[in-house]
């Protein structure tokens, strides 16, 4: 677990699966980058100011998969998101997030380090702001493929996770909502369903959803952020 972080938090941006590049207008000529790294100068210098948000700390949290390949030929293939992390960490205050099976990141660490208010989660906790939050990388799979456990695995290091209590989960694949319809794992859900311990956010991509809300019928609370980006702020009440 990494060393409590003390702030006053007043909004989280919570994103997954940003998997495209920016206009060829918006890069004048050079390379184009990846979405998630042009994102978060858009929200710091035009939304955020324009929702009138309290000013504060401001968060972030990312649940993997934002690489697309450069001829935008295909969705999928896997790069290099270390640039996505750097981006959002130089415009907002803090960055808490999981590796998708699609990430790598340079230097080819199983698990990549980073400088300032950046904490990757594989598997442990950060506390930031009181709130414990927990993160699981990658999806249950082959595990001789980067970012994947066995199902067993993946469920069984879940479960620990969730002895901690931890206010946020953060994942890449995650449960599926049967009362919705919408898409995911039936034995993540299950072991959601069976904690004893306070329910938590999930936070979750992978799976596109229609809607980004869920909540399980243990009322367990599923926020999916595949291909949207959502603002989460404190309430003020």
């Amino acid at each position: 677990m990494e060393k409590p972080q003390t702030t006053n938090i007043k909004q989280v941006i919570v994103t997954a699966d940003l998997q495209g590049r920016e206009t060829f207008e918006s890069a004048g000529g050079q390379p184009l980058r990846l979405l998630g790294e042009v994102v978060p100068a858009m929200l710091r210098a035009e939304v955020l100011p324009s929702l009138g948000l309290p000013k504060g700390d401001i968060g972030v949290l990312l649940a993997g998969d934002f690489y697309t390949v450069p001829a935008l030929d295909k969705r999928g293939g896997s790069g290099d998101v270390r640039p996505v992390w750097d981006a959002f960490a130089a415009e907002f205050d803090w960055v808490a997030g999981v590796a998708g099976n699609h990430d790598t990141f340079a230097g080819g660490a199983n698990r990549p380090r980073f400088t300032g208010p950046i904490h990757f989660l594989d598997n442990d906790h950060v506390t930031i702001g009181g709130v414990a939050i927990a993160g699981l990388s990658g999806i249950p799979g082959n595990p001789r493929r980067p970012w994947r456990r066995t199902e067993d695995d993946y469920v069984e290091t879940l479960g620990m996770l969730l002895c901690e209590n931890p206010g946020i989960t953060i994942m890449h694949e995650g449960p599926d909502a049967p009362v919705s319809g919408f898409r995911g794992s039936p034995r993540i859900r299950e072991v959601f369903e069976q904690s004893t311990g306070e329910n938590t956010l999930v936070v979750r991509g992978h799976s596109h959803w229609p809607e980004p809300f869920a909540e399980l019928e243990c009322g367990t609370q599923v926020l999916n952020v595949d291909a949207r980006v959502v603002i989460l702020t404190k309430n003020q009440a």
